[in-house]
């Protein structure tokens, strides 16, 4: 299981519990169990497409499983009762099966367990009604309906729903009569609108829930009412009250990663400052939209983005459709006079990862300096670009991926890649305008260098594979290294 998920679900169990005094949360508790059952050997990390997952030696799962077989049951499509049946705390079922065999089963455990994993099925809402006890219910990939069943709201145990990569669209208002729920997982399902009633889930801490950009969408009126949120992964600013970005200031626990989109609507500097992005001190990815589309050359971009100064705690930037000419004191560290605090003149320090993508009017990027933590810097589709100073990176040391790609009017980045030793990916490709005699000298540096993505230029010629102008560059500490 991955981390969260496997915190989140010995908190819905009850496993859990916040230290008063010491005000540590359930999540934190969670993550110090974790780590000693690491130290004992009891779980063990395992990798897969970038995200580590925790699971059990072979060993120490089959001694739970001797140790919990009177309280727990997997059934496979061969349903049987269980003799045991009023002892049964967790129950997980195939769904190939009939069913009413799977319900039969079911019913004659209702009021015993208060875990139930169904596998690729689904539940009637009579079904469900029965199960009063339940605190954990997970649904993932649930094929056979639509629509979940109104009956949701009588489980008024319930502490944790998993409905991802389910067929599901719909969510009942009955759902918002959960005010214990404290995780709603709907990652990859089909549901595009939230009951409205949602702002009185009070215990919720966890809302795993994206879809991709849609103008039409329409975010959930009061979210600030969520006080208890951590995971909130986007936010999509509104006009009218209730949606606006003030919301985002009452969520003081929001952590991990944040998607703030349609920051057009946000009226100016001030606007953006009742986000209180500085105050949250627990998040470490900062994605900031702008819509793609707009009407006329009017924009207070500069203004917004200025008063979205995030915590020094933040490790990674990404800049989306800004229309600003230069971007805020606080990201270029410029210097400065006017009575500001002095965090407005400092990026944040354990910045990692830096992206500006189709930032198009921006004119020009002045020199960064103090990143000395970053690591990835990319550049994609400025088309308002023309120079980049040879010496933006002259604080970088740390840096090891460098791409800058499809900017359109960049005619010239003299940058001195003696700058840059740590590099191990650089990118710097369809730029038509971009000279030869203009582009980063000093290959030989760059004696770490494993991808390397290059051209075409402008002045290399219909072939550009076989070009004779690739010659000119400094190739000898990358063939030597490897």
């Amino acid at each position: 299981m991955e981390r969260n998920m496997l915190i989140e679900l010995w908190m819905a169990e009850g496993f859990l519990q916040a230290d008063v005094n010491s005000q540590t949360m359930m999540e934190e508790i969670g993550i110090n169990y974790l780590r000693i059952l690491l130290q004992s050997s009891l779980f063990e990390e395992t990798g897969s497409y970038g995200i580590t997952y925790y699971k059990m030696h072979d060993l120490v799962h089959d001694l739970a499983e001797s140790m919990s077989k009177s309280t727990k049951v997997i059934n496979d499509w061969n349903t049987h009762i269980v003799d045991n049946g009023d002892q049964i705390r967790y129950l997980a079922i195939d769904s190939s099966g009939a069913r009413e065999d799977r319900e039969k089963l079911l019913e004659s455990l209702s009021t015993s367990f208060h875990t139930l994993f169904i596998v690729n099925g689904d539940l009637s809402g009579d079904m469900l009604m029965k199960l009063k006890n339940l605190y954990v219910l997970n649904l993932s990939r649930a094929r056979r309906t639509q629509e979940l069943p109104v009956s949701i709201g009588k489980l008024i145990h319930l502490r944790y729903v998993n409905l991802s990569w389910s067929s599901i669209s719909i969510l009942p208002d009955s759902l918002c009569k959960l005010y214990n729920l404290q995780t709603l997982t709907l990652s990859g399902s089909n549901v595009k609108d939230l009951p409205k009633g949602m702002c009185n889930l009070i215990s919720l801490r966890h809302l795993h829930y994206y879809i991709d950009y849609d103008e039409e969408f329409q975010m959930l009126r009061e979210m600030g009412r969520l006080t208890c949120l951590q995971t909130l992964e986007f936010f999509s600013v509104g006009r009218e009250k209730g949606r606006q970005i003030g919301e985002l200031g009452c969520l003081k626990n929001l952590k991990g990663k944040l998607e703030i989109r349609n920051l057009e609507l946000v009226k100016d500097k001030e606007g953006a400052k009742e986000a209180k992005l500085s105050e949250k001190a627990n998040l470490f990815r900062l994605e900031l939209k702008w819509a793609p589309d707009r009407e006329g050359d009017n924009y207070n971009d500069e203004d917004v983005l200025d008063g979205l100064l995030p915590h020094p705690n933040l490790e990674e930037l990404i800049i989306w459709n800004f229309m600003g000419n230069q971007f805020p004191r606080w990201l270029m560290n410029l210097p400065t006079t006017t009575t500001l605090p002095e965090s407005t003149t400092t990026p944040p320090p354990k910045l990692a990862r830096l992206a500006f993508n189709f930032c198009n009017r921006c004119r020009e990027l002045l020199p960064l300096q103090n990143f000395t933590s970053l690591k990835e810097l990319v550049i994609d589709e400025c088309d308002g670009l023309t120079n980049l100073p040879g010496d933006l990176l002259h604080s970088c040391a740390s840096l090891q991926k460098l791409q800058v790609s499809w900017c359109d009017n960049l005619v010239s980045f003299p940058l001195d890649l003696q700058q840059t030793p740590s590099l191990l990916e650089l990118g710097l490709y369809c730029c038509p305008k971009l000279k030869t005699s203009m582009t980063p000298k000093g290959f030989g540096f760059l004696t770490s260098l494993r991808k390397l993505v290059i051209g075409p230029f402008s002045d290399d010629g219909d072939d550009h594979e076989n070009s004779s102008i690739y010659n000119e560059f400094d190739w000898s500490g990358l063939i030597s290294s490897s």
